[in-house]
């Protein structure tokens, strides 16, 4: 500490957590920047190119870019001892990641808004999961949250079911099929993250992110030929950029957990949901419904209060 330090009266401020959550948020800015342009580009890209092809070349290209962080690491730290749960974790995130863009894609009318919408449960399903899967307590307050959050997922897929007294209510009320592939979707990533929580003490996370994107190729190499499209020069280029903003944002999302606190940074991934809808209304003209706004913000209600009564356990434990 210098002189003026001492004479001052005051304490030297640490200002590591401060800056450590401040770079996190930008990361995670970048984060919700990123996914929305890879789910965009996904979206326009269906339009001539079958979603599954678009699949793997995302895992493909995702894991070349991994490599030369591993390799950094030291390909030894690839080594594990849980290979098999290693394999059950890509299954499960290369089924989510695959419906994930298929459920975007032109087979379905699923606007980027409402995609990123419903897959804002998939802390919902990870923390039904824990419960079921990883024996973890979960008491009445979050079981009530939880069902709260998937009413508000009833509230976007099936609006018409909470206006049953209006004559014709029922009309739009059938479940949208693009909905449904993008809650399996959610529940699929979220079972991933689960099992990642096995794997996470002994492999870093540019491994797992590795081994995802290289099972996730191995999986979907037979169905790119299935399903394989002449694509000009142009629309290669665009699948490695879709591919590139899809490691970024995973890349940016890792890191950024990595360096801040959790319960600080979780809310900014919630951007993703209004600049999704800004690039609905600025590319396809599409405005999301007012389900959808309450919905989510039923949903992201039940999350914070989840994460709340996470931290309140933890600060009672400790």
């Amino acid at each position: 500490m210098s002189d003026k330090e001492e004479g001052s009266g005051y304490e030297p401020v640490n200002t590591s957590r401060l800056s450590g959550n401040l770079r996190g948020a930008i990361l995670m800015v970048f984060s919700s920047i990123g996914f929305t342009i890879y789910l965009l580009l996904n979206k326009l890209l269906s339009a001539d190119v079958h979603p599954v092809f678009l699949a793997f070349w995302r895992a493909f290209f995702s894991m070349a870019l991994a490599i030369p962080f591993v390799a950094h690491l030291g390909f030894g730290a690839m080594k594990t001892k849980r290979p098999g749960l290693l394999v059950v974790r890509s299954l499960f995130g290369t089924l989510g990641f695959t419906l994930a863009i298929v459920a975007v894609s032109d087979f379905f009318t699923l606007t980027l808004a409402q995609f990123n919408a419903i897959s804002f449960t998939r802390p919902l399903f990870v923390t039904l999961l824990a419960a079921l899967v990883l024996r973890e307590f979960v008491g009445p307050h979050r079981w009530g949250a939880l069902i709260v959050g998937f009413l508000g997922v009833m509230v976007m897929v099936m609006p018409g079911i909470f206006l049953f007294w209006q004559p014709g209510a029922f009309e739009p009320a059938g479940l949208n099929l693009g909905s449904l592939v993008a809650l399996i979707s959610a529940f699929s990533l979220a079972s991933a993250i689960v099992l990642v929580k096995f794997l996470s003490a002994e492999l870093p996370s540019m491994v797992l992110l590795l081994y995802a994107n290289l099972f996730s190729s191995v999986l979907l190499a037979p169905f790119v030929f299935i399903f394989w499209t002449d694509v000009s020069l142009q629309d290669w280029g665009l699948i490695f950029a879709m591919a590139a903003c899809g490691f970024v944002s995973q890349f940016c999302f890792i890191y950024a957990m990595s360096i801040g606190d959790a319960s600080f940074l979780s809310p900014i991934d919630y951007l993703r949901l209004p600049m999704s809808a800004v690039a609905d209304f600025w590319v396809f003209r599409l405005v999301p419904g007012i389900s959808v706004w309450v919905g989510a913000a039923i949903i992201v209600v039940s999350t914070f209060y989840i994460g709340w009564r996470e931290r309140q356990n933890a600060k009672t434990k400790t």
